[in-house]
């Protein structure tokens, strides 16, 4: 079954290792072959719920081996479910 899942990783520790934390679980989803956006808060990922719901769990170790506390924010779309591309291409724009 299709869904799609919005993730954001908050390493609940002080300093500047917070943001590597982050980029790195976005790199790590970067490589997975599902559709995935960046956007400033959250990583949305779309594709077969098993292999998110797996991908989602090495997200969370991964961040988890980095930082001694997270806070993940987990959203998930289950069944049949518009594309990523469907909810945005009405608002899609050119940046200035």
């Amino acid at each position: 079954m299709k869904a799609s899942i919005a993730l954001q990783i908050l390493p609940l520790t002080a300093g500047e290792s917070r943001l590597a934390v982050i980029d790195k679980v976005i790199d790590f989803l970067n490589q997975q072959q599902v559709k995935t956006v960046v956007t400033p808060f959250e990583t949305v990922l779309e594709g077969e719920w098993e292999e998110l719901i797996h991908i989602l769990q090495q997200a969370i170790e991964l961040a988890g081996e980095e930082a001694d506390n997270i806070f993940a924010n987990v959203k998930i779309n289950y069944g049949e479910i518009l594309s990523i591309d469907e909810k945005l291409e009405k608002y899609r724009t050119t940046a200035d």
